[in-house]
C-alpha cells in the first residue's frame, strides 16, 4: 500500500481511540486473534474489511475477528470467515510451491 502512497496507519488492540481511528479509514484489516472483537460501531459505510482473523468463538464456531454480521450490513464489503482471506492465502501458498518446483525442476 505505501509503494501506492497509500496512507498506512498501523494500530494494536491497545491503542487508544481504536474504533474512530478504524472508522475513518477507507480500508480496515483486522488480525488480532480476538473472536468477534470488532463490532459495527467501529467501522462507517462503505468501507473495505478484510478479516484476516481465524478463530474459534466460545461455542467451537470458527469465525473472524470482526463481527460479520454485525458489520456486514454496514460496509462496502467485507471478507467472510472461513471462505476469504484464508482461501486466497492457500491459492497463492498453493502457486508459489508450484512455481518454486518447476524452477527446481530445471
Amino acid at each position: 500500500l505505501l509503494r501506492r502512497n497509500a496512507s498506512v496507519t498501523i494500530c494494536h488492540s491497545k491503542t487508544r481511540d481504536l474504533a474512530n481511528i478504524m472508522s475513518g479509514a477507507d480500508i480496515v484489516i483486522c488480525a488480532t486473534g480476538r473472536p468477534r472483537a470488532f463490532s459495527a460501531d467501529c467501522f462507517s459505510p462503505g468501507q473495505v474489511v478484510l478479516d484476516v482473523g481465524i478463530n474459534f468463538d466460545s461455542a467451537g464456531h470458527l469465525c473472524g475477528d470482526v463481527d460479520f454480521d454485525a458489520v456486514e450490513p454496514l460496509v462496502g464489503a467485507i471478507t467472510p470467515v472461513p471462505g476469504g482471506i484464508g482461501s486466497v492465502t492457500t491459492s497463492c501458498t498453493m502457486e508459489h510451491t508450484i512455481m518454486a518446483a518447476e524452477r527446481s525442476a530445471l
